[in-house]
């Protein structure tokens, strides 16, 4: 048997497999606000100017720099007022986003002015200081989105002032799931995971479609692989990837197509497998509940998003031991007062084991997932020590 590759490979093989598969997918246009979340399938450029004219970046005093101080307040501009001019040591009264008069190359802040009726003084300032200038934020044919950017809320802002207002986007990945096991598929167990790829699916941006559930048997397993590898664009599976006798679906991807990694060196969520079955990629996950949810955060998901979890150093609440070497350890958190708390020990709410992290125990609690975050160790970790800790939000 081979050892599981280590968490980094799995990377790599990720990333060689998402460059083939990922945005194969056709395009359409969706209304601006149904686009963020989505991926352009185009490159969009600018056909304008922005901003069209110069604008006061302060509350001040439009100036011409090369005027000697004092200089006189010949009038106020606002926003949305009509552009003015100034002459030679005149100034204007100017806000926060007016146009900048014609004659005034700069913007004195309204904290360095000193006025003194209707004169001022002030300090000397540099050509366009305090100036938003005309076409400096862009100009026509500035390339503004690359091809295959996510669109975020104030992306969609910015395509608004690009007078656009449908946009061009990948159309959604269709993912099938499908869930193996007898007790699954007699309903003696509920089928958690199921529902979590589907939820992880649908946090990711995609469609899913919940195919149904086989029992531990290999051409049954087989037909329903090969048929949902023909219909979607990806193919999830859960349980069957251990080295049990009946655990049929990594031998299954590699008699069928082609079986790019099996295990990794991650607990919980070692037993995971990656394949492509009729040029569809297909990942089968752990049947264990948190096992599968491991397998999906931390190999998985960097298909489907490269946006790295959000950190923080904290310290941890436990001695935290480990049961074997040569893995890395995924350690589910709640925070509490600054301080991270290690579900499966006693401070947890789930005094599941003592002192080794028994892995083997946690992959079976759904339970464990309901944290802030996770530390990911590949040693053992002291009591008060600070860990980096992974947020969920």
């Amino acid at each position: 048997m081979n050892s599981p590759i280590t968490l980094d490979e799995a990377f790599e093989k990720i990333r060689d497999l998402k460059s083939i598969f990922y945005f194969r997918r056709e395009s359409e246009q969706v209304a601006l606000t149904d686009s963020i979340g989505r991926e352009l399938s185009e490159t969009i450029f600018a056909h304008s100017i922005s901003p069209e004219f110069d604008i006061a970046a302060m509350d001040g005093f439009a100036v011409r720099c090369e005027d000697e101080y004092p200089l006189e307040i010949s009038g106020r501009a606002y926003a949305g007022d009509r552009i003015t001019k100034i002459k030679s040591k005149e100034a204007i009264a100017i806000a926060t986003g007016a146009l900048l008069p014609q004659g005034a190359d700069a913007v004195l802040k309204m904290e360095d002015a000193m006025v003194k009726e209707n004169l001022f003084y002030g300090k000397n300032l540099k050509k366009w200081e305090n100036v938003f200038r005309a076409g400096s934020d862009y100009r026509t044919g500035d390339r503004i989105f690359e091809k295959n950017h996510r669109i975020m809320a104030q992306s969609t802002a910015l395509l608004y002032s690009l007078g656009i207002e449908k946009v061009p986007v990948y159309k959604k990945i269709r993912a099938g799931v499908i869930s193996t096991g007898t007790e699954i598929h007699n309903g003696m167990i509920k089928n958690t995971n199921a529902v979590l790829l589907q939820g992880f699916m649908k946090e990711m941006g995609c469609e899913s479609t919940f195919i149904g559930t086989v029992p531990d048997d290999y051409d049954k397993t087989k037909k329903m692989l090969l048929q949902a590898s023909e219909k979607y664009d990806a193919v999830f599976t859960t349980g069957g990837v251990s080295v049990g006798e009946r655990d049929y679906v990594a031998d299954i991807i590699s008699e069928t197509g082609e079986l790019v990694f099996h295990r990794v060196a991650i607990r919980p969520g070692k037993p995971i497998a990656v394949g492509i079955i009729n040029d569809t990629p297909v990942f089968s996950l752990p049947g264990k509940p948190t096992g599968a949810f491991a397998a999906l955060e931390m190999v998985v998901r960097s298909y489907f998003t490269k946006i790295p979890r959000a950190t923080c150093k904290l310290m941890i609440n436990e001695d935290v031991l480990l049961q074997e070497k040569g893995f890395s350890y995924i350690l589910f958190v709640k925070i509490t007062q600054n301080i991270a708390n290690t579900m499966g020990y006693k401070n947890s709410d789930m005094n599941l084991f003592e002192k080794d992290y028994e892995t083997a125990i946690i992959s079976s609690s759904p339970r464990s997932t309901i944290v802030d975050g996770y530390v990911i160790t590949d040693r053992n970790i002291k009591k008060g020590e600070l860990v980096e800790v992974h947020l969920f939000s």
